[in-house]
């Protein structure tokens, strides 16, 4: 009899063992097979952009494995090999560039999650500042004289400004590859032309459903002026969004150390954005890190003849205008009133966008 008992309990620990084996993956870790299937509970952020890190919570997901994916309705997204981290509880990976909003779900050797939904947003997150219409003073009594005369300046429409520096993250974003020398997703992008910042401008309002500003025809470029999408902002726009009220020559502070990025405290490099102060309307780095592009031609006699209401520069000229200085350069190139138009028109140049508020 205990021969008998032993026998059996024997054989049951055999088969035991053989249906443990038989449900473990490669990496040892018990897969569905017990019925048990795996679960989706939430996806983070609820909003998803692209290069995003996306987490998914849930349970009895396994370990990365050569049978574990994760889709969006029938489209394959990702392979567990290819995530930053797949366990049992929760994985997490980078949101791909040009996908879609979907159902997401898992799947596990023969076993498929529930269904969640991915909230997916092929565009940049770009936050924004509104700024209100109004009249300035724009240019300086002290400035050279290409930022004389002092004239006043209204502003009729209000409009966004991006509240930082566009960075290379935002950039791979639209565009297909990052020309900047110093590389990190939240410096900013330097080292693009006039013309790429209005391709990335049109590409970014396509992919918002808004109107384009520009319309490229042979070597001239026509802005669309009551268009909603994205731009870069005028002459005047830049200046009156900088000084947010100040009539000194730093907004914020006032200390343009404290403001910005310059050769003196940059350590000759360009800085993530949004790391100093933001001036009184909460825009960061107008002061400094990389030269932003402006809409105009540069004309060093143009404030003698600037219209008052809504200025756009004049019609042609040689060389586009920068503004706020750089890491590489002293404070004095990135005061509010200063105007630049190097022959050099790339290095280190970056850009903010604009776009028109709704009348």
């Amino acid at each position: 009899m205990l021969y008998r008992k032993f026998k059996i309990l024997l054989l049951f620990s055999i088969f035991a063992s053989l249906l443990v084996f038989k449900c473990k993956d490669e990496n040892g870790l018990n897969n569905t097979s017990f019925g048990i299937k795996p679960k989706l509970y939430e996806i983070k952020p609820d909003s998803i952009f692209p290069f995003d890190v996306v987490t998914i919570y849930g349970e009895n997901l396994g370990l990365k494995s050569d049978s574990s994916f994760i889709f969006v309705d029938t489209f394959l997204l990702i392979d567990s090999k290819n995530c930053i981290k797949w366990n049992n509880s929760f994985i997490q990976f980078i949101a791909p560039k040009n996908f879609f909003k979907g159902k997401i779900f898992v799947t596990i050797g023969k076993d498929t999650s529930n269904k969640l939904t991915l909230n997916y947003l092929p565009y940049p997150k770009i936050d924004l500042v509104k700024i209100p219409s109004g009249v300035f003073l724009m240019g300086s009594k002290t400035g050279l004289g290409y930022e004389q005369p002092v004239h006043e300046v209204h502003l009729t429409q209000s409009f966004y400004i991006s509240k930082y520096e566009i960075t290379q993250k935002q950039w791979l974003t639209i565009m297909d590859s990052n020309p900047s020398q110093f590389v990190g997703e939240k410096l900013p992008v330097m080292n693009v032309d006039w013309v790429e910042t209005l391709i990335f401008c049109n590409r970014l309002s396509k992919l918002m459903n808004l109107d384009t500003c520009y319309i490229f025809g042979g070597e001239a470029v026509y802005f669309d002026t009551n268009a909603n999408g994205f731009r870069l902002p005028t002459e005047a726009e830049w200046e009156y969004a900088c000084r947010a009220g100040s009539v000194g020559d730093f907004a914020g502070t006032g200390n343009p150390l404290e403001m910005g990025w310059f050769d003196v405290n940059s350590g000759m490099k360009p800085h993530p954005v949004g790391e100093k102060y933001p001036n009184s309307w909460g825009i960061y780095d107008m002061h400094g890190n990389a030269w932003e592009w402006c809409w105009d031609w540069f004309d060093p006699f143009y404030y003698e003849k600037s219209p008052r209401v809504n200025p756009r520069g004049p019609y042609t000229g040689k060389n586009r205008v920068v503004r706020g200085g750089c890491w590489q350069k002293g404070t004095t190139f990135g005061r509010s009133s200063s105007r630049q138009f190097p022959e050099d028109q790339k290095t280190n140049f970056g850009f903010r966008v604009v776009r028109n508020a709704q009348r």
